[in-house]
């Protein structure tokens, strides 16, 4: 069995660590990438040798050479990380690696200009680039298998490097579009909940977006595919209502609109009817006027206009008239 740290071990271990000038071991880097990577100010010797490879791998590019300028680039990243032309080999490496559609080398070494090159000037070119990566498997683009064949569509990647690219540029261009092909994919593999996790975080995180009206009926139709009926609970029906509401209150001039009103008027329906049968069962089974009634009421006021609330007003019309309920066989909610 795994045991789990307490926070305040945690900060216990955190705090101990740092006193005792162990940054290295802080609990807190354990799971970060290129934690021991530090910047150092490279010598001018190291900075006009990089330079100089630099030049070398973009000529072995022009020239068709792909295998000698990966190599050349790659001794940059390595022997030269520190200097203002790595970012820039990095990122040539992924161009690379992309057009020969390795997506995932090509993906990781992008992130690496994203965990060591914060301030790095092409960062968002290299995020759009990620997301592209992403967006291309997310759509079945594939490898090749032992460098011959085709290889396997991978979703599950596409979904990972979705996740990524969102967790890199939170606040970026991509970052609503991410959420929403999170959400794409997740319900392309009938995972409602990573589909409602994205979309929650789309609409509240991303409100201005151009992407939100769709989010919001999106999470309104995931929950409607998750009703069962009025006779089962109603937690699904009330989100799929609310996301309706909201979107018909937030985007009124949307061209949705219509598609909006007549969805909510059938989730209202399916709760008014849960309601009625409700209030069937105290007045019919239970003999319970007093909580009859105040059902058939929220069944008039879930949907006033519906069907199950003309019979609820009846049924109150009956209580009220004394009339006594009628005698069932039936066991009550079909049980």
């Amino acid at each position: 069995m795994i045991k789990r740290i307490t926070y305040p071990i945690l900060i216990l271990l955190t705090t101990t660590c740092v006193d005792a000038g162990l940054g290295d071991l802080n609990p807190l880097n354990f799971f970060r990438k290129n934690k021991d990577f530090e910047k150092v100010v490279p010598t001018l010797e190291e900075q006009r040798t990089a330079i100089e490879l630099y030049q070398q791998g973009k000529d072995a590019l022009q020239t068709g050479k792909a295998g000698r300028a990966v190599r050349t680039f790659r001794e940059i990243t390595k022997e030269y990380p520190h200097t203002d032309v790595a970012p820039n080999a990095f990122s040539r490496l992924g161009e690379i690696y992309r057009d020969s559609r390795k997506w995932e080398k090509s993906f990781d070494t992008f992130q690496e200009i994203i965990d060591r090159y914060p301030d790095y000037e092409g960062f968002e070119e290299t995020v759009a680039r990620q997301f592209e990566i992403a967006e291309a498997l997310m759509q079945g683009a594939r490898g090749k298998f032992l460098r011959i064949f085709p290889g396997f569509k991978n979703y599950e990647k596409a979904q990972e490097f979705m996740e990524q690219v969102y967790q890199n540029a939170p606040a970026g261009k991509t970052a609503p579009l991410a959420l929403m092909n999170l959400a794409r994919i997740a319900q392309q593999e009938d995972d409602n909940d990573a589909a409602i996790d994205a979309l929650d975080r789309l609409v509240n995180n991303h409100a201005q977006s151009i992407l939100a009206p769709d989010a919001h009926l999106r999470l309104a139709g995931i929950y409607a595919s998750l009703v069962k009926g009025d006779m089962y609970d109603q937690g699904a029906t009330l989100e799929a209502i609310n996301y309706y509401e909201d979107f018909l209150i937030l985007y009124p001039e949307s061209h949705l609109v219509g598609e909006a009103e007549k969805a909510l008027k059938n989730m209202r329906e399916i709760h008014a009817q849960s309601k009625l049968r409700t209030a069937d069962f105290y007045y019919v089974y239970r003999k319970n006027q007093r909580a009859a009634i105040n059902f058939y009421n929220e069944t008039i006021t879930v949907a006033p206009n519906s069907e199950a609330a003309l019979i609820a007003r009846e049924k109150i019309e009956a209580i009220n008239a004394g009339q006594k309920p009628p005698r069932s066989n039936r066991r009550p909610f079909g049980q």
